[in-house]
């Protein structure tokens, strides 16, 4: 994928200003998509949504992450049991000139659907039973895309919000490769089934053949080790978030990768 100057980009201007030289063109499947493929559902998307993806268990309506990576990031997936569809239709649908990396953009098109198929090959030790009073039910899923309306090249991004269990949901989206960018706020028992997200992507993580390019942190993650292992790219304020507390945004690279492999080796 080429990269895209920062000073053409659209959204550039939201971008977090380390990550500006990682801004890249709109890959062609999603640059080609139309509003009937957006209707007939993400099912023939998925490979191309879940490779590069931004992943957000727990996410609520915060589009932060959005904000933050537009640009570097095309395909958000955002996880979270604990939001009524209404809210997220709303918010997908309404108007900004300013603010989250929402803004600058058209709606495309963007449809609902049945997001059980696509959670149902989680491995067993994620799938957690039980019921929380924050859970939405039943369970949906909304995708959209998004166009920008500013002047330079047309660039766009999918939006993909499921409405499941944001652990189990991870885990069956990703059983082998890690996303390419991931975000932890912890909130406890406020959106789904586990206390730590934490604890549960460490352990997922030893199934897959890396760790995430990119994460961004908030203050009560655990992910100690790996934050130990990358490049600090500094901080952001999540605005967008009920928490609206710094994050620290960590870049880890092939080296970074590859230590984190012979770990994992040296401790199976």
């Amino acid at each position: 994928m080429s990269n895209l100057n920062a000073e053409t980009h659209p959204i550039g201007d939201s971008l977090i200003p380390a990550l500006k030289h990682l801004a890249c063109v709109t890959p062609h499947w999603l640059k080609n998509l139309t509003p009937d493929d957006v209707k007939g559902g993400p099912g023939p998307w998925m490979k191309h949504l879940v490779e590069d993806a931004l992943v957000y268990p727990g996410a609520g309506l915060d589009g932060s992450p959005v904000r933050q990576c537009n640009g570097v990031i095309h395909s958000f997936i955002f996880l979270d049991y604990g939001t009524p569809k209404e809210d997220v239709h709303c918010e997908l649908k309404r108007q900004r000139k300013t603010g989250v990396g929402f803004a600058h953009h058209r709606l495309l098109d963007l449809v609902e659907f049945d997001p059980a198929p696509l959670v149902a090959q989680a491995a067993p030790e994620f799938i957690r039973e039980g019921l929380n009073h924050h859970q939405s039910s039943p369970s949906y899923g909304i995708w959209a895309v998004f166009e920008s309306t500013g002047p330079g090249p047309r660039e766009r991004f999918s939006f993909l919000f499921m409405s499941t269990e944001a652990i189990q949901a991870l885990s069956s989206l990703f059983p082998a490769k890690a996303p390419k960018a991931l975000v932890i706020q912890e909130h406890g028992f406020g959106g789904n089934c586990w206390r730590s997200f934490s604890d549960e992507v460490y352990k997922m993580a030893s199934h897959w053949n890396g760790t995430p390019e990119l994460l961004i942190l908030g203050p009560n993650h655990q992910l100690h080790p790996w934050r130990l292992m990358g490049e600090s790219l500094g901080t952001d304020v999540a605005t967008e978030s009920m928490h609206r507390n710094e994050r620290l945004v960590i870049r880890l690279d092939k080296r970074t990768q590859r230590t984190w492999l012979r770990e994992l080796q040296q401790h199976a």
